[in-house]
């Protein structure tokens, strides 16, 4: 089980950042929770039907009042995930973290990957904006 220290500042960063180049000064805000695999397992199965943990889920919402109405919705990651994906692909869990973090937002956004022609839609997005926050493109 992942323990270590959550790069705040940069997942901050990046999901500003990125909420930013995608929506200009439309002042919306994300949550980010970092959960357990247990945790991401029982979303997964409970929202998508899948019984396996996954690096990161993201649940838009549709608030326009109250407190709610700049919230576009909440990123779930799974750390312990994520790190088994950084180490498989050779760059650092903070790099995966945000990557992670551009690819909820984006699915926010209703951006999609489930079809081919979809997914290198948003592989182009996330490539444009790791670039952008300085990010080596072959994270993705």
């Amino acid at each position: 089980m992942w323990k270590g220290k959550v790069p705040i500042l940069s997942l901050k960063r990046a999901a500003s950042f990125a909420l930013k180049k995608e929506m200009g000064e439309n002042k919306k805000e994300v949550s980010i929770a970092l959960v357990s695999m247990d945790k991401i397992e029982d979303l997964n199965f409970k929202y998508r039907g899948k019984k396996s943990v996954t690096d990161v889920l993201a649940f838009p919402l549709s608030g326009d009042v109250g407190p709610a109405k700049n919230l576009l919705g909440e990123i779930v990651i799974c750390p312990d995930v994520a790190l088994d994906y950084a180490r498989a692909k050779g760059h650092s869990l903070e790099d995966e973290l945000i990557l992670l973090v551009v690819h909820g937002i984006l699915h926010l956004l209703g951006y999609r990957d489930e079809e081919e022609e979809d997914r290198k839609i948003m592989i182009q997005k996330e490539k444009e904006i790791l670039k952008l926050l300085g990010k080596k493109e072959q994270i993705v």
